[in-house]
This record gives C-alpha cells, structure tokens and sequence, in this order.
C-alpha cells in the first residue's frame, strides 16, 4: 500500500458502495492490510482512497482510547447527528504538516457492514465520532480542506511551508 498525498485526484474521487451480497474481496484481510499500515504511518483513521482504492467504500479508524482496538466501516454511513457542533484542529495522513479547525457534529449515529458483513448500529461521540465523520467525506471525495473556507485553508497551507522551511533549515 501507498498512501495518496494531496493534491490527487484520488482523494476527490467518490469510492464506489460495496456489494454486500456479492463482495469480491476479504474484508478481514483488507482490514488487517489497512490497518497495519495505518498504525505504522502513526495514523488513526485511513480511507481506501488514500490508498489508491476507489472501488471499495470502507475505511479503517483506531478507537482514540485504544489504539489496539480497530474497525473496518464499510459502506458507512450517518443515520442522525446532534445539533451541536464542535470545532476541533485536525490532521490528515494524505495532508502531512497541514492541521485545520474544523467543525463537525458532537455526537453521531452511525450505520456501516464490519469485517464478518454484520450491520452495525451505534452512537459515537467526541474524536472517534470525529475520526469516523473524516473518514467518512474521504470516501465520499470530500477531504478536511473542504469543510474550511479559503483563508483558513490558506493561512494553513503558509504555516505548513513555515514549517517545512524551518524543518530543511535545521
């Protein structure tokens, strides 16, 4: 696997919804596969289309109290959110050195198929709700730059090359 980096037209592509009656891959495989390489790249959360899988609409996120503990969320989606927002700074893998406030539900029910092909239901609250709600535009082909306007988008990209500057300096 290779991780997709911005700017790719891969992480605007919408992922196709899974056949649950005919699926043509091992779900427990592609989880253990995108999930070993999410933790290897320090990440908690990882789309297939970051990693170049525009067929499949799944992703993989880490329980933010247990990162041992990881799901598969394939065809996921959001049957209800709280009215109430929070705004929160988030980092993405494909957008390394990039972090952007962005304002998202605080709580969310959620619908997707796991790794043996069972319906999950369940309510998800805080930055796992957060991790699930970015992964979820990801395989959508809408990425965290997105959900801000443009000045913020821009005033994060001049703080990144900063960065990166004072980075190759040292």
């Amino acid at each position: 696997m290779e991780l997709v980096y911005h700017p790719n037209k891969l992480l605007e592509t919408k992922c196709d919804e899974v056949d649950i009656e005919n699926i043509n891959f091992d779900p427990k495989e592609i989880k253990a596969k995108m999930v070993a390489f999410m933790l290897n790249n320090n990440g908690i959360g990882l789309s297939a289309n970051q990693v170049g899988i525009t067929d499949k609409r799944l992703f993989v996120m880490a329980d933010i109290n247990d990162k041992s503990q990881s799901i598969i969320c394939i065809n996921p989606t959001i049957l209800q959110h709280t009215a109430e927002h929070v705004i929160m700074e988030e980092g993405c893998m494909s957008f390394p050195g990039t972090w952007l406030k962005v304002k998202r539900p605080k709580e969310i029910l959620v619908h997707f198929y796991d790794e043996d092909l069972v319906e999950q239901v369940f309510k998800m609250d805080g930055p796992n709700a957060r991790i699930y709600l970015h992964e979820m535009d990801h395989t959508l082909g809408i990425t965290f730059k997105d959900r801000v306007t443009r000045p913020k988008w821009e005033l994060a990209e001049r703080k990144r090359k900063k960065l990166e500057k004072r980075t190759q300096a040292a």
